[in-house]
């Protein structure tokens, strides 16, 4: 690769972290380009992106910025996912990691300037994303207010019955 080139990716690499929420750094060993290919697809739908380079390229884009603290953690065949939706890759990665026999392996995490160990990225993957946090939310506000209108229509009902068993004697 010439110098140029390798500008190139170390540009892009610092691109995608200014505009990453979090990143996660995960190996990768004898995985298949069809394997590559499916991981990328199901990151693009959890707002991510997957980027394998060279750990010393990569050293050189992540020095000076909030994810230095993954630097210690580049070796072997390492590669990025790049994140604006924290649960929802966590998911997608701890996902593909269990179902891959070891191809691929998540190795830590950054976020907020801090390190996240593959156990911290595990317990992420188990919380709730946001979408099913907002309809849990709005599932507990809508149920006094359908309790409210049952009972409203409550007395209602047994007025009609009351009613109807009047007007048939």
């Amino acid at each position: 690769m010439k110098k140029d080139q390798k500008s190139e990716v170390v540009a892009k690499i610092k691109q995608d972290l200014d505009s990453s929420e979090a990143i996660f750094v995960v190996t990768q060993n004898k995985m298949t380009v069809a394997e590559t290919e499916d991981l990328r697809k199901r990151l693009r739908e959890a707002e991510s992106s997957y980027f394998v380079c060279k750990n010393t390229l990569a050293r050189i884009a992540v020095t000076g910025t909030s994810y230095e603290c993954v630097l210690s953690q580049l070796t072997g065949q390492s590669a990025f996912v790049f994140t604006k939706n924290l649960t929802g890759s966590a998911k997608v990665v701890q996902e593909y990691a269990s179902k891959s026999d070891g191809k691929v392996t998540v190795v830590c995490g950054g976020y907020s300037g801090k390190l996240l160990s593959a156990a911290e990225i595990k317990t992420l993957s188990q919380l709730p994303s946001m979408d099913e946090l907002r309809a849990k939310i709005i599932a507990v506000i809508q149920t006094p207010a359908q309790r409210i209108a049952t009972l409203s229509q409550a007395p209602a009902s047994q007025i009609a019955r009351v009613l109807k068993a009047y007007s048939e004697k």
